[in-house]
This record gives C-alpha cells, sequence and structure tokens, in this order.
C-alpha cells in the first residue's frame, strides 16, 4: 500500500514536469482580444426659430430652422424628412457621417396662438428609415395690451319721446398683463361726457372686467328715425381705445300704440298744438286741455302731453308738421295731396303767397287720404348755403349796404349780424320783383320775416345775439339765371 502511494506521487510530479515543459512561459501575461463596434447611421435632429422679434400680432412669421446631422459611424441613403419642413435633396444622395442638411419651415401667428402665450411645435427628422429623437420647440407669443368692449341695450324698442333706455358697457382686459391703476372710461356718441366705470385707481387684471350703464332719454329726432345706433369706445390707463361697438334699438311704429294711450310729443320748429292732436289722432280739445296754457304756436323743444290717441282718427305719429318749398307748377291742391294735407288747413296757416321759392308750413297727414312721407325739413329739396357772410359797419355809421347774387340751384346766400335786443333793425332788398326772396331769423331760431316777397321789414330786435339773413334765388330749381341782388341793412338803437 505504501509502494503504490509513492508510486502514484510519483506520477503527479513528473506529469506536471512535463505539461510545465509542453508550455513555456505560460506563467506570463496573455493580450486582451480587441472589442469589435458595430457601424451604424445615428441621426441628430437640432432646432432654431428666430426670436429677434417679439410675437405681438396675428399674422406675424415664425421662421424655423432644422439641422440635421449623421452622428453614427456609417452613411444613410437620403431623403431627409423633417415634420412640417421642406427639406433639399442631399448633393449626393447620402447622408455621411457629421453631414449636416438644414431645412426650413414657416408659421403664421394666430389670434389663439396670442392668447395662449405661445406655439409650441414637435419635431423629428427621419433619414432611410432612422429617425431622431423628437425635439419640443417653444416660442413665446406676447398678448397685445387692448381693452374690449361689450354694450347692451333694456329695452331693444322704443315707441315715444321720454322713454328711457339703460345701456350697459362691460370693459375687459384683453391682455396677459394688468392694466392699471386707471380711471376706465366709455364714451357714447349717443350721451355727453365720458362715463366713468369702476373706481379711479382700478387695476384690471388679464381677462377681468368692469361694468357701468347709463340712461339714454329718446327725442324726437328718434321718433323721426327708425332705429337709435349710437357707438361707444373704452378707455383706461395706457391703453389705445377700444373698437367701437353698439347696440341698435328700433322703434316701435306709433300706430301699433292701442288707442287711448297718452304720449309724450316733442315739439319741434313749426308744430302747433291742434296739428300735433290730429297727427296722433287725438281731441284737440283734449290735448288742450293737458297742456295749459295753449298758444297756437308753442315753442321748439318743449314737451306736450297728448291724451287718448286714436279717439278721433287715424295715428300717423311724427313728424306731424313740414316743410316743402314751392316749385314752378304748384298748387294749393297738388300739395295738399303730396303730404296728405288738409287744403283747408294748409292755406290756413301760410299766409304767404304760391309763389316760387316760397317755403310753406305743412299739416302732414291732416287729410283722409293714404300716408304720406313727411319729414320735419319736408320732402323737397331744401336750399344750401356756401358759408355765412358777417355784416358789419363802418364806424359812426348805421346803414351799409351788400352787392350779391341770388344763385340757381336752390343755394343760399346767407348773412349774419350781431345786434343787441331794443335795438332796432330794418332791411330792404333790392331785386327784380318776386325774382329773390329774404327770411329772418333771431338767435333762437324763430323767424322774424318768412319768405312773404316783401322787400323790406323793420321791427324792434327780441334778444341779444346774431341774427340770420337767409336769400333765395325764387325763380326754382330748374335752369334759371343767377339773380344780382343789394341788401340794404340798417340797425339803430344801442
Amino acid at each position: 500500500m505504501t509502494k503504490l502511494i509513492r508510486l502514484l506521487i510519483s506520477s503527479a510530479i513528473i506529469l506536471l514536469t512535463l505539461i510545465s515543459c509542453s508550455f513555456p512561459g505560460s506563467n506570463q501575461p496573455q493580450p486582451t482580444p480587441a472589442l469589435l463596434l458595430p457601424i451604424v447611421a445615428t441621426i441628430e435632429l437640432t432646432v432654431q426659430a428666430n426670436t429677434s422679434v417679439p410675437f405681438t400680432t396675428a399674422g406675424q412669421i415664425i421662421q424655423y430652422s432644422y439641422n440635421v446631422k449623421n452622428i453614427g459611424t456609417a452613411s444613410a441613403p437620403g431623403p431627409v424628412t423633417v415634420t412640417g419642413a421642406t427639406c433639399p435633396e442631399i448633393p449626393d444622395k447620402i447622408l455621411d457621417p457629421n453631414e449636416t442638411l438644414v431645412c426650413t419651415s414657416a408659421y403664421t401667428i394666430t389670434p389663439a396662438d396670442l392668447d395662449k402665450g405661445s406655439v409650441t411645435t414637435i419635431s423629428m427628422a427621419s433619414v432611410n428609415g432612422i429617425n431622431s429623437t423628437p425635439v419640443t420647440t417653444t416660442v413665446a407669443t406676447v398678448r397685445p395690451v387692448v381693452l374690449t368692449l361689450t354694450k347692451t341695450a333694456n329695452p331693444t324698442t322704443y315707441d315715444r319721446i321720454g322713454q328711457t333706455i339703460t345701456y350697459t358697457y362691460v370693459i375687459t382686459n384683453a391682455s396677459a398683463a394688468s392694466i392699471g391703476p386707471a380711471q376706465f372710461t366709455v364714451s357714447d356718441t349717443g350721451l355727453g361726457a365720458p362715463i366713468n366705470c369702476g373706481e379711479a385707481t382700478l387695476t384690471l387684471a388679464s381677462n377681468a372686467t368692469v361694468t357701468c350703464s347709463a340712461i339714454y332719454t329718446v327725442t324726437q329726432a328718434d321718433m323721426n328715425a327708425a332705429s337709435i345706433s349710437t357707438s361707444a369706445t373704452a378707455a383706461g390707463g395706457s391703453t389705445p381705445p377700444s373698437q367701437a361697438v353698439s347696440a341698435a334699438v328700433t322703434k316701435t311704429a306709433i300706430s301699433n300704440l292701442p288707442a287711448g294711450s297718452t304720449i309724450k310729443h316733442q315739439v319741434i320748429n313749426g308744430e302747433w298744438l291742434w296739428q300735433i292732436a290730429r297727427c296722433y289722432g287725438a281731441d284737440p280739445k283734449q290735448v288742450s286741455a293737458a297742456n295749459p296754457p295753449t298758444p297756437a304756436e308753442i315753442s321748439p323743444n318743449t314737451t306736450v302731453t297728448v291724451p287718448n290717441i286714436g279717439s278721433v282718427g287715424k295715428i300717423y305719429g311724427p313728424p306731424c308738421v313740414g316743410t316743402h318749398t314751392v316749385q314752378s307748377g304748384d298748387t294749393w291742391n297738388s300739395i295738399a295731396l303730396k303730404y296728405n294735407a288738409d287744403q283747408e288747413v294748409l292755406q290756413m296757416v301760410n299766409s304767404n303767397s304760391m309763389a316760387a321759392g316760397n317755403v310753406l308750413k305743412v299739416p302732414c297727414n291732416s287729410a283722409d287720404g293714404p300716408t304720406a312721407a313727411c319729414n320735419a325739413t319736408g320732402t323737397t329739396t331744401q336750399p344750401t348755403s356756401a358759408g355765412l357772410i358777417r355784416i358789419t359797419f363802418a364806424a359812426g355809421t348805421t346803414t351799409t349796404t351788400q352787392a350779391g347774387t341770388a344763385l340757381s340751384g336752390n343755394r343760399l346766400v346767407q348773412y349774419v349780424l350781431a345786434a343787441n335786443q331794443g335795438q332796432v333793425l330794418t332791411i330792404k332788398l333790392t331785386a327784380p320783383a318776386n325774382s329773390v326772396n329774404i327770411a329772418i331769423y333771431a338767435p333762437n331760431g324763430s323767424t322774424l320775416k318768412p319768405y312773404d316777397f316783401n322787400p323790406t321789414w323793420t321791427g324792434t330786435l327780441p334778444s341779444t345775439g346774431e341774427y340770420r339773413f337767409d336769400v333765395v334765388n325764387a325763380l326754382g330749381l330748374g335752369t334759371v339765371p343767377d339773380i344780382p341782388f343789394t341788401l340794404e341793412v340798417s340797425l339803430t338803437g344801442n
């Protein structure tokens, strides 16, 4: 057994010796095999936006530039594509390692982009199926500092003078930044001074509002029209005014009012109480009783009460009295028929003659015929003027003479004279008979002398102010000659 063990140990030693002799240097460090990298193409995308100017307005253009680069080790055959962009063709149709291709795009700013405050895009490049990592680009927009205004009316219809309409205005800060502290105001063409909205030191945050209101009172002019349409703008702080807005209020026909209603009527020049009663189909005696005292002619711009409308006739509504400039060939009957006027009343209220150039007062719709169109200035062409000529006196004199020409085409020659209450005015018009006519008006617009073809007039002046003389060619509107005239004016007293 011992011999056997010894034999085995010896055999092992010999074997180890043989192995050592067969692999010389086996105890020396051995070299590590080289690592082999894959040969592939890799696409990189970078995006640049032109932000050299702020984007504050819809319609502005953002220019984008896209750099597509092969950062890999292998070439990639084209074409190159980028989301939403235009890319040129690669010169050799292959994007080589480290080669870059530039693509471009343009984007137009929208109002929604301004409201949102930015434009965000997501882009990705692709070359032969190899995609880049998506790139998100955000360009800031600046919402302009602006105010917006809304206007509403309550009620939205009207049917009488003196009726009130409430306008409500809402001012909104439509910008991204606060506005103020400031006094926000509304200017409305139908009202007087601007309306203050909110406190004088109010600050409106973005999208915040402030509300105010105003009362509008219906006038005779509104009754003569079909609707009330005024425009309003808002202002505040250093912002420009808002866009103008309106809120139409439409007239409900007087004739739609139930019989028996009581209305208020604002008098216009030339109207008288009984004709106003006829205009509304009311009993003139009841109208007189409702408006004590009851002069035959009432002052313009005063308001009269008309009770029980439609009780004795048809309701026509204003204007109740118009004017008509007599033309060649006109007759009392033809004028009455034109305006549905009672001929007897027409002649009664016009003491001047039926001569061309005369301006008649017309009781519109005082007859029983079809309703006629009639406005406060008549339906015929009214005289126009090129401007006022001021009358003055040489030092130490009280009389002056003006030479003029009464022009064809119904064009006025107008003079103005400053005078004092109590002074005596005398005028003398010299021209061919019945060819030139003159009217004289007081400072309050009342008529001192109508177009009556009387060439002279003398009277004591009722008030201090500017008196107007209107001279008109009385030959009509057709092909008529210009008529020379002289006007002698005398003013005496203090």
